[in-house]
């Protein structure tokens, strides 16, 4: 029988483990799935936002870069010259004899250091820095001192980052066309657009600045009417290896005037710059940072998100960039399934253990009764042949023969009824019948059996109650009778071979409950057994050849009985096995 029990279990175990192994690679799947999905959105998130940040920062410097961008080439010089000009006579002035100050003279800007202009024979001048016999004027035109010599030490600042020939380079890498952009009232026709080095980016700039330049506010102040003039886009250049702690971000065009080309622009103020940008996507991207990007801009996308307008790549600071995506939780379909899976094996392993539990017990039921009935069935065949065919002559000796008759019938009909009535107990078809009597007379009452158990195995039965005799009770005599008689006969079957042969019943009322003590001095029951002694036909370490008579049913029967009248019946703890059994039955005084 315990070889069948280990097949099957580990049957079941390979099986469960089967199951098992399959939900869990069903569960890594669907969690890497989940978040596999989960990553996708939040990357897209994160693009949609960056997309929407660059959108904003292009979109607020794209205007002011079409403002400079629109500037006549003449705006450049501190005070230029007019072509046509006329007295209030309307007499016709000289070409040249005019000069007019440029809105650049005193301009003044947060993001703009200042403006420049490379000429031809390679000197870099300023708008802002107005030629020596010319600053008195400048000066009546409200450019201060303190100013002016801001802009003399920061234009001598700009002539060292780079030279003009360095600037040329850098423009005619990244402008992706020589757009002629006649001023207002030029005549000449723009040259073919040229292909560079300039790729996407520097066409998506020329889109913005274009889109921008078309609102009227916008629009480049007129002026008198100059050809063959063209002027080239602002092209964004860093003057050195960019370093976003010392970075120098210039705008430079080139312009054509007949056959002289001269270089525009302005430096600016990159950190004043940059920290406005951030400003505008400080809800969406709070630890946004832009990082300049070495020109000439790369034909290939590496897919990192850089402005239109500036070559700059957006970026967050390395303390707030996320780890990644949050663990996802199984979803509720995964814990359910879990949850349905673990629930089938628990009742598969619940019935399994109850099937083998019950071919177990019926094994032992058959072994336990097959064994009880096999020597009062031989002693009944054998003595009934004697006294039948008259081979007992001698009347003492059949009445020995009768009396034995006698005795093992009266133990056939034990057997017989404590199987009934465990079978009762299990269907939960107990009567119990209570009624009130006083606990003297209880003990009265149940005292018979339980003596004539001891004296039929030859022990001494010691009953006691103490001062509790007079208290009512309102229970089952009978029930708690064949309870206490189990227990007793269980007592003198075990302890029969002991030096002390008595059974000591003690009964007491204790915490508002009737309390029973049964004990002897046998042998006792070891720890090992101890959690099966109330198992139904199990002798605990007797063998199944062991002439100790029972079937193993009296304890389970008696706590059964013990439980339906609302009590319990436990096993008490001892000094350890040889200090003998110690059994407390444990009941209610009232109904139940």
């Amino acid at each position: 029988m315990m070889r069948t029990r280990r097949t099957w279990w580990l049957a079941f175990s390979a099986c469960a483990a089967a199951v098992l192994a399959g939900m869990g690679w069903v569960t890594a799947e669907m969690m890497r799935l989940d978040r596999a999905e989960l990553e996708a959105r939040v990357e897209a998130t994160h693009q949609e936002t960056l997309r929407l940040a660059l959108w904003r920062m292009d979109s607020w410097f794209a205007p002011r870069l079409a403002r400079e961008a629109a500037r006549p080439y003449f705006d450049y010089e501190a005070f230029y010259p007019q072509q046509q000009s006329y007295t209030k006579g309307l007499s016709k002035i000289d070409p040249g004899e005019v000069l007019t100050q440029s809105p650049l003279l005193t301009f003044d800007s947060q993001f703009v250091r200042l403006h420049f202009q490379a000429s031809p024979d390679g000197r870099i001048t300023s708008p802002q820095v107005p030629a020596v016999n010319l600053r008195d004027v400048a000066m009546q035109s409200g450019l201060h001192t303190e100013r002016l010599l801001e802009n003399i030490t920061e234009l001598q600042r700009v002539s060292g980052l780079m030279s003009p020939e360095e600037m040329v380079q850098c423009v005619a890498a990244v402008e992706p066309t020589l757009t002629t952009t006649p001023v207002a009232g030029a005549g000449a026709d723009p040259e073919p657009a040229q292909t560079s080095r300039g790729g996407d980016w520097a066409r998506r700039q020329s889109v913005y600045v274009q889109n921008a330049m078309v609102a009227p506010e916008q629009t480049a102040p007129a002026a008198g009417s100059r050809t063959g003039v063209q002027v080239g886009p602002l092209v964004p250049i860093w003057s050195e290896p960019p370093v976003p702690e010392a970075a120098e971000l210039m705008f430079v065009r080139r312009v054509r005037v007949t056959d002289r080309e001269y270089l525009q622009g302005f430096v600016c103020d990159w950190p004043a710059l940059t920290a406005a940008l951030c400003r505008e996507v400080d809800d969406l991207l709070p630890d946004a940072r832009l990082v300049p990007v070495a020109t000439p801009v790369p034909d290939t996308d590496d897919g990192r998100p850089m402005l239109a307008t500036i070559p700059a790549r957006l970026e967050r600071t390395t303390t707030a960039v996320a780890a990644g995506p949050p663990a996802r939780r199984p979803g509720p379909i995964l814990t359910i399934s879990w949850l349905a899976v673990l629930a089938g094996l628990a009742a598969v392993a619940v019935t399994l253990r109850a099937s083998i539990t019950a071919a177990d017990r019926r094994s032992r039921f058959a072994s336990a009764v097959t064994h009880e009935l096999r020597t009062p069935l031989t002693t009944f065949r054998m003595y009934s042949e004697m006294l039948a065919d008259g081979m007992v002559k001698d009347e003492p000796q059949r009445r020995v023969y009768l009396d034995t008759l006698k005795h093992e019938s009266e133990r056939l009909s034990t057997l017989v009824e404590n199987v009934l009535a465990y079978a009762r107990i299990e269907r939960g078809q107990t009567r119990i019948e209570p009624e009130r009597m006083e606990l003297g007379r209880l003990l009265e009452a149940v005292t018979p059996a339980l003596r004539r158990c001891a004296d039929r195995a030859g022990m001494t039965l010691e009953i006691t109650h103490g001062s509790s005799a007079e208290v009512a009770v309102h229970v089952d005599a009978d029930a708690i009778g064949q309870i206490l008689l189990n227990l007793v006969e269980n007592a003198c079957k075990y302890a029969r071979d002991a030096e002390d042969r008595t059974v000591h019943v003690e009964a007491a009322i204790a915490d508002g409950r009737l309390v029973f003590e049964v004990r002897d001095h046998g042998p006792g029951i070891s720890r090992e057994h101890e959690r099966r002694v109330f198992a139904a036909f199990d002798r605990g370490s007797r063998a199944s050849g062991d002439a100790t008579p029972g079937v193993g049913l009296g304890l389970a029967l008696a706590r059964g009985l013990a439980r339906g009248l609302g009590g319990d019946l436990r096993l008490a703890a001892t000094n350890g096995t040889g200090n003998g059994a110690r059994f407390v039955l444990t009941l209610p005084m009232g109904t139940r």
